[in-house]
């Protein structure tokens, strides 16, 4: 005897966890949500007393001149960090550093 039928709504309920999961699965490696990987913060006291603002340079931007800016506009500290090309995509070595500092930290 051969039961499909018994075995569709099964099926489509299975799809749906499975589909659900890898969404969920896929959405933390997209943003390097997993817990047990060491994150770089860009300052310890962020969301602590304080917020930091990301600022996307490019060759053609004029760094001093986005420094200068952000001083007259009342920045207490600013701190100059460079990333990798495309650091999000996949960089899961535990050690590595997605940004360093001046001094390679």
């Amino acid at each position: 005897h051969f039961s499909l039928p018994a075995w569709i709504p099964i099926t489509f309920e299975l799809t749906v966890l499975f589909a659900a999961v890898g969404m969920v699965l896929t959405f933390c490696y997209l943003c390097q949500l997993a817990p047990f990987l060491k994150k770089h913060h860009f300052h310890l006291r962020a969301t602590d007393d304080l917020f930091v603002m990301a600022i996307e340079c490019t060759d053609t931007t004029n760094d001093a001149e986005v420094q200068a800016f952000l001083q007259n506009a009342g920045a207490t500290e600013i701190n100059v960090q460079h990333a990798e090309t495309g650091w999000w995509i996949g960089t899961y070595d535990k050690e590595q550093k997605l940004y360093r500092d001046e001094k390679g930290y």
